[in-house]
């Protein structure tokens, strides 16, 4: 078993504040977004020793992975953990498929590419499903809305363009019509754009202040909150902060077509390849499988590859990709997506119990705990990981707290 130091990544819409309490550390004032735990050569975590996670599972896969693990998905650690602390929206984005980020790393490649390039699309040949767990409350967009509920909410803008864009909504095969829709938003540009969303702004505002208004008159105990203006109350006010954000960038557009979602601290959304999302705000437990890969289509100042992000994205409408635990009890919950690349296990010390075998990362998420192997223990306190290998077998965790575990689904 080895206790690891993690990585920070210091993107733009991070908290300044979240991931320093969760880890204990002194506040620096700057946005800490992303604590990357794992073995992915962006930045892998380290041992006590100074050597890099994914160095030493290279030097010995089939004992840190397991045989099985090693077959399916080579000699590599195929998940990866992180801690996100969400503070601003992150950019409107979609992950690709496992056949597309081949094709499209190996067309990087072949095209002199260099990885660290910042106009690089594909950083590596793999997809990018992840899961979020909640930590404190946890908003996001994700996926594209149904478009006649969608037809519904643009229709409380009472403005012309939303008007048109509803009944583009309401007359074509949803898949064609959303990707259509999609394509002539991101096409928008200059001054004519820049009025759009001024208009769209105080329309989402005249907007918001009257569902506000016929909230406060409804009956709190017979409000549904599925039902239609309390979803466009939200997106309204998103939308008009987004705008003061983004003035001049037709991705805001976009998410007046996706799902708001909200979860509360345990619950969970998956996301699969061509699902498009921003997260927008919280803390949460991410797991994913191990790439880097990120197609962006706005609300960024990164790179942005739009014709790319058109040819991989999933266009027809969902619900909101809220995740059921597989097993769920009072105080834990195994959670298993419908990819092989990693499972989450979230629950009490004690009580909890660790996948017996395969990788396994153990991250305290309060209290202090110990790892007891039949050859080892090793102590962890809030905010630090455990990698616990194959060859370790069996791990009991002792102590008192609440950890997430994370795995593959062997």
């Amino acid at each position: 078993m080895f206790l690891l130091r993690n990585a920070i990544r210091d993107y733009a819409w991070g908290s300044s504040t979240h991931l320093p309490r969760f880890l204990g550390t002194e506040p620096t004032g700057d946005p800490q977004a992303e604590l990357w735990i794992g073995a992915h050569d962006g930045d892998p975590s380290y041992l006590p020793d100074g050597r890099a996670l994914n160095d030493v599972i290279a030097t010995a896969p089939r004992e840190l992975l397991g045989q099985t693990v090693v077959e399916t998905f080579g000699p590599r650690l195929p998940y990866l953990m992180k801690v996100l602390a969400v503070a601003e929206p992150l950019s409107l984005q979609v992950h690709p498929s496992s056949s597309r980020a081949r094709i499209g790393f190996s067309r990087e490649d072949a095209a002199g590419v260099p990885l660290d390039a910042a106009h690089r699309s594909y950083k590596d040949a793999f997809h990018k499903p992840e899961l979020v767990y909640a930590l404190t409350r946890f908003e996001g967009m994700a996926g594209f809305r149904d478009t006649e509920k969608s037809a519904q909410i643009l229709r409380l803008l009472d403005l012309p363009w939303a008007d048109d864009l509803a009944h583009r909504l309401e007359s074509g095969p949803a898949f064609q019509t959303l990707r259509a829709v999609v394509t002539d938003m991101l096409a928008r540009s200059g001054p004519d754009l820049e009025a759009l969303l001024a208009d769209v702004q105080r329309s989402a505002k005249h907007a918001e202040e009257r569902g506000h208004r016929e909230e406060r008159r409804a009956n709190p105990v017979r409000v549904d909150p599925a039902r239609i203006n309390r979803e466009a109350t939200r997106v309204f006010a998103m939308v008009g902060k987004l705008i003061d954000q983004y003035p001049a960038d037709p991705g805001v557009l976009v998410t007046l077509l996706l799902n708001h979602v909200v979860l509360a601290p345990g619950e969970a959304m998956f996301l699969d390849a061509g699902v498009i999302h921003a997260y927008i705000s919280g803390l949460g437990v991410e797991i994913m499988a191990s790439s880097d890969n990120v197609l962006r289509a706005g609300l960024t100042p990164k790179h942005m590859d739009v014709p790319e992000l058109l040819s991989v994205t999933n266009f027809t409408p969902m619900p909101g990709p809220q995740w059921l635990p597989s097993i769920a009890a009072p105080q834990h919950c195994h959670l298993e997506p419908p990819v092989p690349d990693f499972s989450l296990t979230v629950g009490d010390v004690p009580g909890v119990t660790a996948p017996t075998a395969g990788p396994r990362t153990v991250l305290v998420l309060d209290g202090e705990v110990e790892l007891l192997t039949a050859d080892e223990t090793v102590a962890a306190g809030r905010g630090q990981t455990v990698f616990v290998g194959d060859a370790d077998g069996p791990v009991r965790i002792v102590g008192r707290g609440r950890v997430a575990i994370g795995g593959v689904q062997l």
